[in-house]
């Protein structure tokens, strides 16, 4: 029996098998997601250093090749959770910040809170934990991230900050001192105990309070140090 013109056969004449079309968008999409998600967990569970790749593949449930053409080692992938985890954050925060003060005070004490909030999120917490425990593997992934984070965290507050107005103060500056003093004071005492939220948005309130001293915004207070 002749085959139909538009259906292909093997050598046998047997109908060959169809081919799969190429993935939609939305399919690649959610194939990625599935495998940063497993990678995740598995990273999460057994460590960075310990979690392999057959078995983030054993989880995302994809071939390995299909793992492999997407991601070549564990660090672009560890790379691309990191990029989209920022990425929700940003969202995610910026939508619990909204409508922005118009208040330069306001703002900067808004801007604080937002903070705390984010680092007791338990995805934050995660994602802090597996960046310090691949330092000791990947020293340079662990700093390079630290940086984005900081300089993503200045850059936002400065449009902030600049949005209040002034041409002629240096918002950069003062985002940095800003971010600077608030991170640094809160990883030197977090070495060494548990530092509740109360005591980050204490001192933040003492560091907002020299920035608008020093712009002029608010007279010194006597009580603060020089």
């Amino acid at each position: 029996m002749v085959q139909p013109a538009d259906q292909s056969t093997d050598a046998s004449g047997k109908p060959a098998p169809s081919r799969r079309g190429r993935p939609t968008a939305e399919r690649v999409a959610a194939i990625d997601a599935e495998i940063r998600a497993a990678a995740l967990e598995l990273f999460v569970e057994l460590g960075f250093e310990a979690a392999s790749m057959d078995a983030i593949a054993a989880a995302a449930k994809v071939s390995k090749g299909t793992l492999y053409a997407r991601y070549e080692s564990k660090e672009p992938l560890f790379r691309a959770i990191l990029e989209q985890q920022l990425e929700e954050w940003g969202q995610r925060s910026s939508a619990q910040t909204r409508p922005v003060p118009e208040d330069l005070e306001a703002r900067l004490r808004q801007y604080a809170r937002a903070i705390v909030k984010v680092q007791s999120w338990p995805e934050f917490r995660r994602i802090a934990t597996l960046l310090t425990e691949s330092a000791r593997a990947f020293p340079d992934l662990a700093r390079e991230w630290d940086e984005i984070i900081t300089r993503r965290s200045v850059e936002a507050l400065q449009r902030d900050m600049a949005a209040y107005g002034d041409p002629n103060i240096d918002w950069s500056f003062f985002a940095q001192l800003f971010h600077s003093a608030i991170s640094g004071w809160h990883r030197a005492e977090s070495g060494q105990r548990h530092v509740e939220d109360e005591e980050i948005v204490a001192f933040s309130d003492k560091v907002i309070d020299v920035i608008l001293a020093s712009i002029g915004s608010v007279p010194v207070d006597p009580a603060l140090p020089s």
